[in-house]
């Protein structure tokens, strides 16, 4: 608390007491300028945008130096970002008040344009994306449900990937058993362009063995293939393949005292649950300039994964048990067409996702979107304006290898509505107002019967939200600013129910949903160039979630705070240029303690730990070709972990990680 303390005073100070008359940009690459947007189909500059962004560069990212997507995300932005039950593979995201209970279920995550969400709760596979491919990161709250309809009800997290990688060949070591090699190479000619990139990732565990051996250790290969081509009439078209390969284990659960005297434990000697993951897609993109006026774009793709979890068996020595194995297909389309003319942009088209998952020799559940959108965007003197609606419809189908079909369908409608003005050179505001659905993921309809193992539960009613947006933009030649406050009202959000929370509720859980509740809140990102070495970022988000009111729980949830919410959530850092060849790091990132994930009546002994994390970096660069890095994670070695409920904690991070990294770019 009082490195967190320092950090944020030392920002403080320098951004109220700094002479910004004489602060240039220098040595330090800091996206100070007004970025292009992509998200919504915008492309315009983010300072301008009708809704709340926050815009991350590639030099962003860079000089985060964070190892992986889900270390940028956590340390660097608004976004709470967890291990899912101890995987650091497979992270939890949230925003908005959603808490890291279900907030991944409320984000809709894409990879260029390429809609990335799962159809049950395994979470999506962010950890597939190379961090050193990314060329941007988009973040959009309360607003895209228009543009990428069901899940949007917190917002989008969009990542664009470059389009011409440099030849680069990188290694690196660090403590635990860490290893990790990358290699990327590109060619640019007249008309093709050809992107190649691999990864290797391994860490040899942080916990204590189990009684196999095998402490909770991790290696992942994932690899990318990209070629585009533009015809002599200007049609551009790509093709992408990668493919993941990903064998981890992650620690089981402790008892609170077990974590406070050692995170690292393995109590009552069980094995580790071990996940495999195998991934392949295949994308086509299409994008054609009809007219002067009308532009055509098609993006097509293709899914296969494989996963078989082992799970731990009770002092078992010798087996992990009879696997669960699944199989996944997704498939996406999305067709737009786009007219431009003077101050009218309107971009029409429809989206389709077809996902199923089959349990090997038990069943097979399938989920199918199609949603129609049309949105107008009109610019008139200094003030942009947006409008937009959406139709989609939600197919389920659930066929057991012995039983009756079950089949469900929805009809869900989204609108957005907003504005943008500029006030000055310096200063723009505005406001949004935008309602959202969430169709259920496959898992909601299940609950686990002891007897009988998995058992349908009964269809779950989709949630909706309307949420308003206002806000400030303030930028300046060494500065930029951005306030947002939000208010969003929410009905039958989706939980798990279990009767340690709810008395009504059976004791594994009955996944129902909540009438009403709300979710509030302000967000204050600030970028601070105060001289030609020294620049700071700070980033906070205040939270308040609560239930209105629920007849299903009896009225015992009504006026609860949401789990896994804190009030809370501040990423600072400080970045300080040595000279042209060197620079330094300090990150803090804070999140305040919250009720545990099951929590929804709040009455638990045992809350969520808050977040507390110190990271330092060190980068020297002695010419434009040669790198060398050197990290450490969590300096002061603070431990977190995930509180299920008492005495059920899953350890996340309590070990102080240190890494040395060396590129070359050819």
């Amino acid at each position: 608390m009082f490195t967190k303390n320092l950090i944020l005073a030392a920002s403080l100070t320098a951004i109220l007491f700094s002479n910004s008359a004489n602060a240039v940009i220098g040595p330090i690459k800091i996206t100070l300028n007004p970025t292009e947007v992509s998200s919504n189909y915008f492309n315009e500059n983010d300072t301008s945008a009708p809704f709340s962004s926050e815009v991350y560069t590639q030099n962003d990212i860079k000089n985060s130096n964070a190892t992986n997507i889900f270390d940028f995300l956590s340390q660097n932005t608004s976004l709470a970002v967890t291990p899912s039950s101890g995987n650091k593979f497979s992270q939890k995201i949230a925003t908005r008040g959603h808490g890291l209970t279900t907030g991944s279920a409320n984000i809709i995550f894409t990879l260029n344009g390429r809609r990335l969400n799962d159809i049950d709760t395994s979470g999506t596979s962010l950890n597939n994306i190379n961090i050193k491919d990314i060329e941007k990161i988009e973040i959009t709250k309360g607003t895209g449900s228009v543009a990428y309809g069901d899940s949007a009800m917190a917002g989008v997290i969009h990542i664009y990937t470059k389009r011409n990688l440099d030849t680069t060949a990188s290694i690196a070591m660090g403590n635990y058993g860490l290893s990790q090699s990358s290699v990327s190479f590109g060619v640019s000619a007249e008309k093709i362009d050809l992107n190649v990139s691999m990864d290797r990732l391994k860490h040899g565990g942080y916990s204590v063995a189990d009684p196999q051996g095998n402490k909770d250790k991790g290696e992942q290969t994932k690899s990318n293939i990209n070629a585009r081509y533009t015809t002599d009439g200007s049609t551009e078209i790509e093709l992408d393949y990668s493919s993941s390969d990903l064998e981890n284990r992650y620690p089981n659960f402790l008892t609170q005292s077990q974590f406070k005297e050692n995170p690292s434990y393995n109590s009552s000697g069980r094995v580790y649950t071990v996940s495999e993951n195998d991934s392949k897609t295949m994308t086509l993109n299409i994008n054609r300039k009809l007219t002067d006026t009308l532009t055509f774009s098609r993006n097509s793709s293709k899914t296969d994964k494989d996963t078989e979890i082992k799970s731990h068996v009770w002092n078992a020595i010798t087996t992990y048990g009879t696997p669960s194995k699944y199989s996944y297909d997704y498939k996406t389309s999305d067709y737009i067409l786009t007219y431009e003319k003077g101050n009218i942009k309107i971009d029409s088209g429809m989206n389709s996702f077809d996902g199923s998952r089959t349990k090997l020799g038990d069943n097979t559940t399938t989920k199918v979107n199609r949603g129609f959108f049309s949105q107008l965007q009109y610019t008139n003197d200094d003030s942009i304006y947006s409008i937009g609606a959406r139709n989609e419809k939600i197919k389920y189908k659930f066929t057991p290898t012995s039983g009756r079909e079950l089949n469900r369908e929805h009809v869900q409608e989204a609108y957005d509505l907003g504005f943008n003005r500029r006030l000055n050179i310096d200063t723009t505001i505005f406001a949004n107002y935008n309602h959202a659905f969430n169709a259920p993921l496959i898992d909601k309809f299940f609950k686990y019967n002891q007897a009988n193992g998995q058992e349908f539960n009964g269809f779950v009613q989709p949630s909706e939200s309307k949420t308003i947006n206002v806000g400030l933009n303030y930028l300046t030649e060494n500065s930029k600013t951005k306030v947002t406050l939000y208010r969003s009202n929410v009905s039958d959000e989706m939980f798990l129910c279990k009767s340690n929370a709810v008395s009504t509720c059976g004791s594994l859980g009955d996944n129902l949903t909540i009438d009403k509740s709300h979710k509030q809140g302000l967000e204050l990102q600030n970028q601070y160039v105060i001289n030609p070495k020294l620049s700071t970022n700070v980033n906070y988000a205040y939270t308040i979630a609560k239930v209105d009111a629920d007849v299903s729980s009896s009225g015992e949830l009504d006026g609860k705070t949401n789990p896994m919410t804190s009030k809370h959530n501040v990423s600072a850092s400080i970045r300080y240029s040595i000279n042209d060849n060197a620079n330094m790091t300090l990150t803090q990132k804070y999140r305040s303690k919250a009720f545990s994930e099951e929590d929804y009546a709040n009455k638990f002994s045992h809350k969520q730990k808050a977040y507390n994390t110190t990271n330092f970096n060190f980068t020297y660069s002695p010419n434009d070709d040669l790198e060398f890095k050197f990290d450490v994670e969590n300096l002061f070695e603070n431990s977190f972990g995930t509180w299920l409920r008492d005495d059920v904690i899953y350890p996340g991070s309590f070990t102080r990680n240190m890494k040395a990294e060396l590129s070359y770019k050819f």
